[in-house]
Parts: C-alpha cells; sequence; structure tokens
C-alpha cells in the first residue's frame, strides 16, 4: 500500500516589470542561474552511452569527448518529454555527467530594490523567525505582504525542486511597488521551535499573523494595506490569519489553495498520482478505500495510542485478498507504517477543514489554482472555496489557470515528477494575474 503525502509546496516567480535576463554561460562557465546537478560518472567515454540507455535517455547528438578544460554540452530527453541540458567533463580520470537546472527567474545581483534581513517575535517565546524584507527604493510607504509557503520545512526563498520560489514571488512583487516580507518557517535556519511535521498549521498561522503585525511598524509600510499570499498550506493560513484578524489583513492570496477537509484533499491528490503513476484503476480504488480509512483515525480525536491500535485493527480486519493485492504481509503492516500519518501537523491538516475560516473571511480574496494540479485538484477545491467565500467576501476572484501545474509553472502532465525539471519557476502569465489583482484592490498605482 502506498500511504503518501503530496502537497508539495511552493512556486512563483516574475514579470509584468520583468526582472534582466540572466546572462549566458561562456563556454567552459555556467551562469549564476543555473544549477549543477551531478547525474553520474563513469570511467570509460563509451560507457556514457551505456549509461543514456539504462536511464533510458534520448539525446539529440552522439556524446562527444570534451576538449581539455571544457565541458561538452548537450540535450537529452526522458520519460517526461522535457529536454534537459546536459554536460560532460572530464576531471581525474573518470568522465562526469551533469544537469544545468536553469532558473532564469531566480534574482540575481544588482538588485533594483533594498533588501534588509529581519528578526521577528511571534506569541512563542522560542519563535523569532528570521527572514528578509524587501521594498522599492523609491519614496514609499508601500502595501505590504506577508508570503507564507506551502507545507514543509522551507526558507524564506521557498527551495522547491531547486526553484528559490518565494525568492522569485518577492522579487516581482517588490518591482511592482509592495513591500514584501518572508521568512524561514520554524525549525529552518535560525529560526527556533519544532522542525516540520513538529509544529501544525495553527502554529505556522501564528507566525503569519505576527509577521503581518512587524509589517504594521515598518516606516516603509502602508499599515492599512497588507496582506498575505499563500501557497498550498500557506493558502489555507492565509484564510485562517484573515479570519481572525480581519482589521489587519486587508486583502488575501490563495495559491493553489485547499477549500475541502485535508482527509479530502489527500485522497484525491493520492489518487490522481497514482493513476499519472500508471495504477489499474481498481487497484487506485482499493488503495484509496484503505488509505481513506488511517486518514479518518489519523483525523479523530483518538490519542496516540489508540489511532495506532484503531490503524493497526483496520489493516488486520482486511480481507486476505485485499491484503494480497495491497502487498500487505497477512500480520498487517508494522507500526512504522503509520508513523507518518500520527505527526502533529499531519494529523491536524486531515482534520482542518479551510471552510471554518474561508466563511468568515471578509477582506477581498484572489484565489488561483493551476489546471493541471495533481496535488489539489482544481476544480473540487476551487468550487468549494468560492462557495464559502459567498458567506462574507464581496469581492472574491476565483480563477482556473490552463496548462498550469501546482506550482504555477507551464506543464505538460502536471506531476510532481516534472517540477525540478522545468526552468521555469512560475508562468509570467500567473505573475501577471497576482500583481496586476493586488495593485487594483491597493491602488499601488506603478511609480
Amino acid at each position: 500500500m502506498h500511504i503518501r503525502l503530496l502537497l508539495v509546496a511552493l512556486a512563483v516567480a516574475s514579470t509584468v516589470q520583468a526582472a534582466p535576463p540572466a546572462a549566458s554561460a561562456k563556454p567552459g562557465q555556467f551562469s549564476g542561474n543555473t544549477i549543477k546537478r551531478h547525474l553520474f560518472s563513469v570511467d570509460q567515454f563509451a560507457g556514457i552511452q551505456a549509461e543514456f540507455d539504462k536511464r533510458k535517455l534520448r539525446v539529440a547528438d552522439a556524446p562527444r569527448v570534451p576538449a581539455s578544460g571544457l565541458p561538452m554540452r548537450m540535450t537529452a530527453t526522458g520519460g517526461s518529454g522535457i529536454a534537459t541540458p546536459l554536460l560532460i567533463e572530464h576531471a581525474n580520470g573518470r568522465f562526469h555527467v551533469y544537469a544545468e537546472r536553469r532558473r532564469p527567474q531566480h534574482p540575481a545581483a544588482p538588485l533594483p530594490y533594498v533588501s534588509q534581513d529581519v528578526v521577528f517575535d511571534t506569541g512563542n517565546p522560542e519563535v523569532a523567525p528570521v527572514g528578509t524584507l524587501s521594498y522599492p527604493s523609491s519614496a514609499g510607504p508601500f502595501p505590504g505582504v506577508v508570503l507564507v509557503a506551502g507545507s514543509g520545512p522551507h526558507d524564506r526563498d521557498g527551495g522547491m525542486s531547486l526553484h528559490k520560489t518565494m525568492a522569485v514571488l518577492a522579487d516581482h512583487l517588490t518591482r511592482q511597488g509592495f513591500a514584501v516580507l518572508r521568512y524561514d518557517k520554524r525549525g529552518v535556519g535560525l529560526t527556533g521551535g519544532n522542525l516540520h511535521p513538529g509544529s501544525t498549521t495553527d502554529d505556522y498561522a501564528d507566525d503569519a499573523l505576527a509577521a503581518v503585525r512587524f509589517l504594521q511598524i515598518q516606516p516603509q509600510v502602508r499599515s492599512a494595506q497588507i496582506g498575505i499570499v499563500g501557497h498550498s498550506e500557506g493558502a489555507i493560513i492565509a484564510s485562517m490569519v484573515a479570519a481572525q484578524a480581519p482589521a489587519e489583513v486587508r486583502f488575501i492570496v490563495m495559491l493553489g489553495g485547499t477549500g475541502l477537509p485535508g482527509a479530502e484533499v489527500q485522497t484525491r491528490q493520492d489518487a490522481a498520482a497514482r493513476r499519472a503513476d500508471g495504477m489499474p484503476e481498481a487497484l487506485v480504488l482499493l488503495n484509496q478505500s484503505q488509505e481513506r480509512d488511517l486518514l479518518d483515525i489519523a483525523a479523530s480525536d483518538r490519542n496516540r495510542t489508540d489511532a495506532l491500535s484503531a490503524m493497526r485493527a483496520a489493516t488486520l480486519a482486511l480481507p486476505a485478498a485485499t491484503k494480497a493485492e495491497l502487498g500487505i504481509a497477512p500480520d498487517g503492516l508494522p507500526d512504522e507504517a503509520f508513523e507518518g500519518l500520527l505527526t502533529p501537523w499531519h494529523r491536524r491538516f486531515l482534520a482542518l477543514d479551510p471552510r471554518v475560516y474561508l466563511n468568515r473571511v471578509t477582506c477581498p480574496v484572489l484565489a488561483l489554482g493551476g489546471e493541471k494540479d495533481m496535488q489539489v485538484t482544481p476544480a473540487d477545491n476551487l468550487n468549494e472555496i468560492e462557495r464559502a467565500l459567498k458567506r462574507a467576501a464581496p469581492l472574491a476572484t476565483v480563477r482556473q489557470l490552463a496548462g498550469l501545474n501546482h506550482n504555477f509553472q507551464t506543464a505538460r502532465t502536471g506531476h510532481p515528477g516534472e517540477y525540478g525539471l522545468i526552468e521555469e519557476t512560475i508562468a509570467p502569465s500567473a505573475l501577471a494575474t497576482i500583481s496586476t489583482w493586488m495593485t487594483n484592490v491597493t491602488g499601488n498605482g506603478k511609480r
């Protein structure tokens, strides 16, 4: 049986007032926005093609021995169908093959705005998030925005699949005239507190509200025009904070956010992933049924011991034929198989129903979902978000963006395995949609 949480966090980038393109690399060099990812090394040059065949990598041209001191560049395409730049180097008597993960949207110095490292307090004396505040060099003050990443132990740059998603989003919004605060999550870098999954969504919401209040006292920020942009779980957090502090949060942007309870979200995302991996539909449904029983137990208010006991019992009670189909031993699963479902973060996420908070949000809301999102299925979740917002938020815009995945990248299929292969951190059209809406809501004319 496959029990997996695919709620990944994040992804956002830059355009409208676009960042200048990164300088292209000279022969034998890398640009500042290229990541050198080692793939494999071989003793003999002929072994390179054999390794390509083993990995099912198709190359346009046959590999050539690199010139002395210079890499040989080429392009390969794997099962994803996405072309990847490769290079071959000869060093220390061996041949080494690397993928070039290009990130043209990553911010590169010099930057046309001010960037300041900051530390702010929260209600927990052990948690003082460390982050970066950026704002335009021109005269302020400016509308402020707090960026909140998705699930996982993300730093302020929101590193996900080798994309600095929050750094790119902050760069774009700062260029559009906003003061932007992003920060390392609990237990990451120098920020105190329990590392994910030892902290819960409620803990992260407390930190986001503290970030809003920190922005309120910054002289570069219009204290009455502060909002939150959250991705994935960060979108849930944005709605939680807006519901809790309506006088302090004046707008929110929900990117790939959920509108269904966590257990339902995970059931659907796991099923979507299994179908994408080619699992037969009958087996997808069988996994879904068994997994849902375990998710409901984890989401309950049972204590940890009782929940673990209930999970064991539910697995043991499966018919022998079902166990065989799911690859479960006759005597069930070891306790370690259930541990991931019983962490503080996961139990709270599974039980959390975002509609409870969305019903109480009164500020303007932009909710976006990617058409090819496999982690937060867009149609179901956007419909629920829109329905819940009708209760109290008169200025709500809910849109599905064609061709984009959970991280708002232009994608072939939307499978999470593509995230790191795609050069784009976020589609320029998505960035434009976000910043244009924020500019209109805040009346922040271009400076």
